[in-house]
């Protein structure tokens, strides 16, 4: 950001907290990820559809701190009914022409609490229900997105309307259903909306099941749909999930079907250490059966909180690839130890 939007951020974060001293309604908090990495394999080619935060671009045995994820939230609770929330987001993508880190709107909305029993209607840029639950189950976006996140199969934000809640069943059953411009935090560019739902269960204690749907038309028959189904285990001490995701959008007579499967782990071994794992399988594209590569990705790695704030986390971040096609085309496998760095502030 320039000088001038820089001054501009800081007036705003200076009024907010004022205004948060002046009215406890007010809470400002946020978090930080950081890395040190290096790039113990890999090469700097990018093939077909490949498309990680690793994947070109980085030579081998580079190494670097890195300023991965940084939100701001200011979030104003008006009356028992009504509430507001506004976001800013950086990561180490977002920069401005001359190189520096930047910071963009990721949500700004107004929610009407218990607009009826158990529901909530949400209007602005709000967050969408497509990876919303798992990333809170999975845990540890610090270390990685969910796998439709990472893939770009959605977003995780939209300008629109969101109704959420809880349907009254002797099993409490979850629902979300929102339209939107279908252009993320972007403004629109068409006249065409996207259609989102969700909805959820927790069949018995400790095991939550979810699926998700969102549909958007487009010009030249190049119509989106993408589901998501995940089953979860949960205890005080251990969780363990799986996704499965699909997209696909149609052209003509054929189009493209992104497929994957995710299973993550995590179990507390102290108070303040966890270990955690992960690993997904990825094909960018099932209608191309010799064209492109497929993707598996690991991640191994210890959590370990000395206060409830902060976190370091050691990890593997390891991405495969193999040809999908005849020609046996090499890709080096993506390794990357890292040292993760998360700071919650309040």
């Amino acid at each position: 950001m320039n000088d001038r939007s820089g001054y501009l951020l800081v007036l705003l974060l200076c009024s907010c907290a004022l205004w948060a001293q002046e009215k406890p309604r007010g809470h400002l908090h946020g978090l930080i990820v950081a890395d040190y990495f290096y790039k113990a394999g890999g090469d700097q080619l990018a093939y077909g559809d490949v498309n990680t935060q690793y994947s070109s671009n980085i030579p081998h045995d580079f190494q670097a701190f890195e300023l991965r994820r940084l939100h701001f939230f200011y979030d104003h609770t008006i009356s028992e009914t009504f509430f507001t929330r506004f976001q800013l987001e950086g990561n180490n993508k977002t920069l401005e022409p001359g190189g520096r880190f930047s910071l963009y709107v990721k949500t700004a909305y107004a929610e009407w609490r218990n607009i009826f029993k158990g529901s909530q209607l949400l209007a602005g840029l709000v967050p969408t229900p497509t990876w919303s639950s798992v990333e809170g189950i999975w845990g540890y976006r610090s270390i990685e997105k969910s796998i439709a996140d990472a893939r770009n199969l959605g977003s995780g934000s939209d300008l629109g309307v969101l109704l959420r809640g809880t349907l009254p069943s002797a099993t409490p059953i979850g629902y979300a259903v929102m339209i939107g411009n279908g252009n993320a935090q972007r403004p629109e560019n068409d006249r065409y909306k996207k259609f989102y739902t969700m909805i959820n269960i927790k069949p018995a204690d400790h095991f939550h099941l979810e699926a998700t749907a969102d549909y958007k038309p487009a010009a030249n028959d190049l119509d989106a749909v993408t589901i998501k189904t995940m089953a979860a285990y949960m205890t005080s001490v251990t969780t363990a999930g799986f996704e499965v995701v699909q997209q696909r959008i149609k052209s003509g007579g054929s189009g493209t079907a992104a497929f994957g499967t995710s299973f993550f782990i995590w179990h507390q071994l102290t108070d303040k250490h966890k270990i955690f794992g992960r690993l997904d399988y990825y094909d960018p594209n099932r209608y191309a059966a010799n064209q492109g590569f497929y993707e598996l990705f690991i991640s191994i790695g210890l959590d370990y909180a000395p206060v409830k704030e902060i976190h370091v986390q050691p990890n593997l971040w390891v991405m495969y690839f193999r040809d999908k096609s005849s020609l046996n085309i090499h890709k080096a496998a993506d390794v990357f130890p890292r040292i993760t760095f998360n700071y919650l502030f309040n």
